[in-house]
């Protein structure tokens, strides 16, 4: 695989998570009000809950059906109950979250750590795999963690504006089916830089390429055979943050592991996450349609 199918292979993108409309109705204010008591919630506390779901608290008839939906706060008892089920330990399960940029102090519900977990585990392998590439590649862990959790975040605040994404898989996808991806026409690379720059802003990144110390428009990278050295590479969040950098060296190009293409799965990743668990908590808000 040449470098120029491994630039184009990483920025395949990821599918949104679809909007379920539901029933309108609203829960007696004092049951509320003593509910949020009894939990150690305010109001707002629940609204930004249900707002990440985006399920409106007028779905709801009553607290009782709310409960049913929020599922029940953690304590120690089923905190332990869950370590049991997956075989963790208090600090096992610390570091499975920070491994995915995750914490226990994000979690109020059990039910919602319960499938956050079982998901990361059912991914166990998949991302050792990842994170052994990215390491060959000069990624750390902690870079991955915080590119992984930034991407959460722009999945969370621009759910229309990445629906986008996906029209951009299909046009891509002739590219990297292309038997030459290397023996491109100015119009095809005019077209691909459109499309890779496109899927940039959607991410909200911006990514800058290094050759020889020489900066290089993703225009003229794309022209290129095969870089004159290696390939520098740093990601950036639109405010300038730097999220993670790495050097693709000559064998990169000619060769064997797609270090970008790992890299993007990242980002599928933590949008499947979002996905799974919108999926389970609309899948309980439609008993109450």
């Amino acid at each position: 695989m040449s470098y120029k199918k491994t630039l184009m292979t990483c920025l395949l993108s990821i599918l949104l998570l679809s909007n379920v409309p539901f029933a309108s109705a609203t829960p007696p204010e004092n049951e509320l009000n003593q509910y949020l008591s009894d939990i150690g919630w305010t109001k707002q506390d629940l609204i930004k809950y249900l707002n990440y779901y985006e399920i409106p608290l007028s779905d709801f008839n009553s607290v009782e059906e709310l409960k049913s939906i929020l599922g029940t706060p953690i304590n120690p008892k089923n905190l332990r109950d869950l370590l049991t089920k997956y075989n963790l330990t208090q600090s096992g399960l610390n570091a499975l979250l920070a491994e995915y940029g995750d914490s226990l102090n994000k979690y109020k519900f059990i039910e919602d750590l319960d499938t956050t977990v079982g998901f990361y585990k059912g991914h166990d392998d998949y991302m050792a795999g990842i994170k052994d590439e990215l390491k060959k590649i000069g990624v750390t862990e902690q870079e991955l963690k915080h590119f992984f959790t930034y991407l959460s975040q722009i999945e969370e605040k621009n759910k229309n504006q990445l629906d986008q994404i996906d029209s951009l898989d299909y046009r891509i996808e002739k590219f990297l089916e292309t038997a030459d991806p290397t023996a491109l026409t100015n119009e095809q690379v005019n077209e691909l830089s459109q499309i890779l720059t496109t899927a940039f802003d959607l991410y909200e990144i911006q990514v800058k390429f290094k050759v020889n110390n020489k900066e290089i428009p993703l225009k003229d990278l794309l022209n290129m055979n095969v870089p004159s050295g290696n390939l520098y590479t740093a990601i950036y969040s639109k405010k300038g943050e730097l999220l993670l950098d790495f050097t693709l060296p000559a064998e990169f190009f000619k060769g064997v592991v797609a270090g970008w293409e790992e890299l993007i799965h990242i980002g599928e990743l933590s949008n499947e996450l979002v996905d799974y668990l919108h999926q389970q908590k609309y899948n309980n808000a439609r008993r109450y349609k």
